[in-house]
């Protein structure tokens, strides 16, 4: 009954619109725990923006123009379901690491789901890449873009502003940015989220009926 229910409530984050996770996202980060729901609906509107024009600017696989020299290497590797990793940049070895075994896993969840239709097979690696590409042009090239884009201003001083930066908010740019890349209907933040949830529960189970590795 718990995994029936369990699947029930992952299967109903697809009735949340990606502006309403986005902002979910940005409330689990600290810092952002005082914000209201509109600055962290709007946040996100605007980090969602963000990425999605990056991506409109910037073809898939590539680094057009002056954005960020070389598209940075990928690395793969197993063990990222223990540390619920499925994929992470590394800007000082200039890589992009996927975990292997968390890949596998978010496919076989897409298929559990019902949510092939919203992502094609192989569209889970393919969105990890490109989610880590952004990350990877935002730290090279426009972090000070993004910040300019959320417009958060904290100071004024006659014509001087001084933006503040939202934490998080990269990260819904970096789905969005995933999302325009690919053509897909849905951010990668939906699967990114029950993703998390399911290996959550995964390893949680493992830990409770293997007590002596803990």
């Amino acid at each position: 009954m718990t995994v029936v229910v369990a699947a029930a409530a992952l299967r109903a984050l697809a009735e949340v619109p990606d502006a309403e996770l986005g902002a979910r996202l940005l409330r689990g980060v600290p810092t952002n725990e005082a914000r209201s729901d509109e600055e962290l609906l709007r946040h996100a509107a605007r980090a969602t923006a963000f990425g999605t024009e990056l991506a409109g600017s910037t073809p898939c696989g590539s680094t057009a123009g002056s954005l960020a020299g070389s598209t940075p290497a990928i690395v793969e590797h197993e063990g990222g379901l223990d540390a619920a990793l499925l994929a992470q940049y590394d800007a000082r070895h200039h890589r992009i690491d996927l975990f292997t075994d968390s890949i596998a896993f978010c496919e076989q969840l897409v298929d559990d789901l019902g949510w092939r239709h919203l992502f094609p097979v192989g569209s889970v690696r393919a969105a990890a890449v490109e989610h880590e590409r952004a990350h990877h042009l935002v730290t090279a090239d426009r972090s000070r873009g993004l910040r300019a884009a959320l417009d958060h201003e904290v100071f004024r001083l006659g014509r001087f502003r001084r933006l503040a930066y939202i934490a998080g908010a990269d990260e819904v740019a970096a789905h969005a940015f995933a999302a325009r890349s690919l053509g897909l209907t849905r951010s990668p933040l939906l699967l990114t989220r029950a993703a998390t949830a399911a290996i959550r529960t995964r390893n949680d189970a493992r830990a409770a009926s293997n007590p002596k590795e803990n």
